[in-house]
């Protein structure tokens, strides 16, 4: 634990995935890193018979498995809790269909899912393993910069010096607001709705998505015969659906994915989470850098979120790891070759996720008629769909 007037080279606000990615690799890099937040809870999660699996469930592309075995966390995941994913179908309200298959494509899988808890469990461990990474049980309230170095007021009336701090801290940022980025946020006016289910037929590790006059419907392959529900709902009929008993639910899904899995069984509780798209103006300032969801959020369509927040940490530990030896890790100069870096690839995504999800949301006829042929279209031109494949793969 960091004492009253403890020095950092960096200092990681935000104990998530992203977090705690973040900070585990600067401390590799050799740099004394402050990692400020929660602490993990005391007991970890226990899967049980009615709740087999953490209701927040991500796709991890391989380049975010890549940044996670060059932090030494993803060799400890347990390989029961993850699922490949070899193929992806998706399906047009009328007629349209879009196969995406790894086999044909020459890679390994598309993705793999993989629970929030079991990953900022092995990223605990790999903290615990970084002599130079102090963790902080403490809150952040405000942030003052200067031209060699910063200070970090905590709200236990603490102060941490550092040389660059990094907001991890997600949608609602309190390092965002303290300093002053500008943020833009507009609502989706649709609740993602997510649960657990058992399902009668095997899953075969393809993730199915169904573009529906009630929202994008996606069932993701979990281990065993279970799969994770998303669905991009309006509010109205999410609010609808998140008070239906479990069995209503079960059923009201079964005919959304055409029985495609046979009869499902809900395990666990439903949850909404309201959607919008934030953009931040610039993402980083003098000795301040935004990543994850503190520096853009986007709608969860194709699952990116999490995955450009961890390309947010690669581009950072990349940008340091390679600075020269008389600048310092909160050196301007360098924090703006990392919002450079980052600024097209997320914009691109950005782009594409929101004209999709635009497209697919319109009820207009003549819209529907021509998302559907373009998903034929699609469908039918194979180089396309693997240039596709492996852009989504990082």
């Amino acid at each position: 634990m960091a004492d009253q007037t403890a020095s950092f080279d960096v200092a990681v606000v935000g104990t998530g995935v992203v977090g705690l990615t973040a900070a585990v690799g600067c401390a590799q890099l050799g740099l004394r890193v402050a990692l400020i937040g929660p602490a993990p809870p005391a007991r970890p999660r226990v899967p049980t018979a009615e709740a087999p699996f953490d209701p927040r469930i991500y796709a991890l592309a391989r380049a975010s498995i890549d940044l996670l075995e060059r932090v030494r966390a993803w060799p400890h995941i347990d390989r029961t809790r993850i699922q490949p994913v070899t193929r992806m179908r998706i399906e047009g309200d009328s007629g349209g269909l879009l196969d995406f298959d790894a086999y044909a494509a020459a890679v390994e899988r598309l993705a793999t899912i993989v629970e929030e808890s079991e990953l900022v469990r092995v990223l605990w461990m790999a903290a615990g393993f970084a002599p130079s990474l102090s963790h902080v049980d403490d809150a952040f309230a405000a942030f003052d910069s200067g031209p060699n170095a910063a200070q970090v007021r905590l709200a236990s009336g603490r102060s941490i010096d550092c040389r660059l701090l990094v907001g991890a801290d997600g949608r609602n940022s309190a390092v965002r607001s303290a300093v002053g980025l500008s943020a833009v946020e507009s609502a989706f006016q649709q609740t993602a709705v997510v649960a657990n289910f058992a399902s009668e037929q095997p899953h075969g590790g393809v993730a199915g998505q169904w573009f529906t006059d009630e929202g994008v419907v996606a069932l993701l392959p979990l281990p065993g015969r279970y799969v994770s529900l998303v669905w991009s709902a309006p509010q109205l009929l999410a609010t609808e659906l998140l008070a239906l008993p479990a069995a209503e639910l079960a059923e009201r899904v079964g005919r959304r994915t055409h029985a495609r899995l046979g009869a499902l069984v809900c395990v666990g509780q439903a949850h909404g989470f309201a959607l919008a798209d934030l953009r931040v103006q610039h993402v980083v300032a003098e000795r301040l850098v935004l990543i994850g969801d503190a520096a853009h959020v986007v709608h969860p369509l194709a699952g990116q979120g999490l995955n450009l927040g961890l390309q947010d940490a690669a581009q950072l530990l990349a940008v340091l790891s390679a600075r020269e030896t008389w600048r310092d890790p909160g050196d301007l100069v360098l924090l703006r070759r990392h919002e450079r870096a980052r600024a097209e690839a997320v914009s691109l995504m950005r782009l594409t996720i929101n004209s999709l999800a635009g497209m697919f949301g319109s009820q207009d006829p003549a819209i529907r008629w021509i998302r559907n042929r373009g998903l034929n279209w699609v469908q039918a031109v194979p180089p396309l769909k693997n240039l596709l494949i492996r852009r989504a793969m990082g």
